[in-house]
């Protein structure tokens, strides 16, 4: 949007340009045909076959407009890696070649400018130079063959002399408009994108916001199918029926890439399923009620997100309304206000983008500290624990373990040891449900995926 927006201004700017142009060689046109019909139409008639030559320079100019496009998705690509791997970069020493990516970037893109200069500037001479041979080549036949007298011959030239320069100015303008219309296609696509993923809600500028939905029964996914990209044929998740009791803690295990991260996802209703349905309650979370249900949810991503703002408005954005103690009351929960209170400015301290001030076990306890304050129904920790000493995580798992009997807790767990205490334990592989059950007896499944997990795990 930052670089295609501003080539869609410029293009209508150009647009409207034509405009004023066409209507004000229609209205030339006109008082032409009204001094010498046939003199005009002859002149159009040129500039008809001008035109057709000059279309290639029009498609020329189209394609050229795509590869600005392309570049500039690389551009913004390319930088945005190189600041997030800043410190990976620097650490295998690779200065060198982002340095010489850059400059064969920035070689690209002089080429591309450069060719759609010298594409302006040729078709621009070709044109003026057919036009000087036409209005020679027209004079001459209209003095020797037509015999046509001076004072007409004048008006030949008049004519031509009106006529041509707008037809000049028509067809540069339609060359950048050729080149601008990549970014009307790719900001159409975007819009249309986003129409189809609109989500229902209040009304805008209503102020009224969703209330929260308490989970009474618990979430069920029946017979769900979905696929990130409809044109493949592989599901992600495929006949996946499973039911969360509320107030209980459900782990969902598996190995990488067998489905956990999408099937929370769509249990939150991050996404919606290609068929089947996810309930609450008995009821499908579409709609407005879509907005209220996620209002109940508190989500601890394995990688962290925080706001580049203070450690007190990270929290109070998700409920702005909470006291100094439901505060430090979350920060206690998590573990975090031990740390907080060594801060020099406490809950007040700027923690820079993505909380880069802090270590990844400290801003993992803070965004869960966020995810805790409004008291959600239903809690999602995706490794929650994960970048924590042992002496936190035991802290976190224990309170964890007081919390599941007043919350739904649906938790991605890599080490399996953590979720001992799970009332119900689903086993992911490739898009499907294979194993539920609790610890115990799935441990006890000898052949099965989950006692496979556990023997690697113990025996690393």
């Amino acid at each position: 949007m930052t670089t295609e927006i501003a080539r869609v201004l410029a293009g209508i700017s150009c647009f409207l340009q034509f405009l004023t142009s066409l209507l004000f060689t229609l209205v030339q046109i006109a008082f032409a045909f009204w001094l010498s019909p046939q003199m005009t139409l002859a002149v159009i008639v040129c500039a008809v076959l001008l035109s057709l030559f000059s279309r290639r320079f029009i498609r020329k100019a189209k394609k050229l407009g795509s590869r600005s496009t392309q570049l500039g998705k690389t551009y913004l690509a390319g930088i945005t890696d190189q600041l997030n791997g800043i410190k990976d970069i620097k650490s295998n020493n690779l200065e060198q070649s982002r340095l010489e990516w850059l400059h064969g970037f920035t070689g690209e893109v002089k080429h591309e400018q450069l060719e759609y200069t010298r594409l302006r500037s040729n078709s621009q001479l070709l044109y003026k130079m057919s036009s000087t041979l036409l209005i020679a080549l027209f004079i001459f036949v209209s003095f020797r063959f037509l015999h046509v007298e001076g004072p007409n011959l004048l008006l030949v030239i008049l004519v031509f002399a009106r006529l041509w320069p707008t037809f000049s100015s028509l067809q540069s303008l339609m060359e950048q408009l050729a080149s601008v219309l990549p970014s009307f296609k790719q900001l159409k696509e975007m819009e249309e994108e986003c129409l189809q993923a609109a989500e229902e809600g209040p009304a805008a500028g209503s102020g009224k916001a969703p209330v929260p939905m308490v989970l009474k029964e618990g979430l069920e996914a029946r017979d769900i199918h979905f696929r990130y990209d409809p044109q493949k044929p592989e599901y992600s998740m495929q006949a996946v029926n499973v039911k969360i009791p509320a107030n209980r803690m459900t782990a969902i295990v598996g190995r990488s890439g067998a489905g956990k991260s999408t099937l929370v996802d769509l249990l939150m209703g991050l996404m919606q399923p290609e068929s089947g349905e996810i309930l609450a309650d008995g009821a499908p979370i579409t709609g407005e009620r879509l907005l209220s249900y996620r209002r109940s949810i508190g989500y601890v991503a394995q990688d962290p997100f925080l706001y580049n703002a203070t450690i007190r408005d990270n929290l109070t954005m998700i409920k702005p309304d909470a006291s100094e103690e439901e505060l430090w009351e979350a920060l206690e929960f998590a573990s975090s206000a031990e740390f907080v209170r060594r801060l020099p400015e406490g809950l007040d301290t700027l923690i820079g983008d993505r909380g880069i001030r802090l270590s990844g076990g400290e801003r993992q306890r803070l965004v869960l500290a966020r995810a805790i304050i409004r008291k959600p129904s239903i809690l999602v920790l995706d490794e929650a624990t994960s970048a924590l000493d042992t002496e936190n995580e035991q802290k976190i798992q224990e309170a964890l373990d007081r919390l599941k009997h007043s919350v739904t807790l649906i938790v991605i767990a890599h080490r399996l040891s953590t979720i001992r205490g799970a009332d119900q334990i689903l086993v992911i592989d490739q898009g499907r449900v294979i194993q539920q059950g609790v610890y115990g007896r799935l441990a006890s499944e000898t052949g099965g995926m989950f006692s496979r997990l556990l023997s690697s795990q113990e025996a690393m």
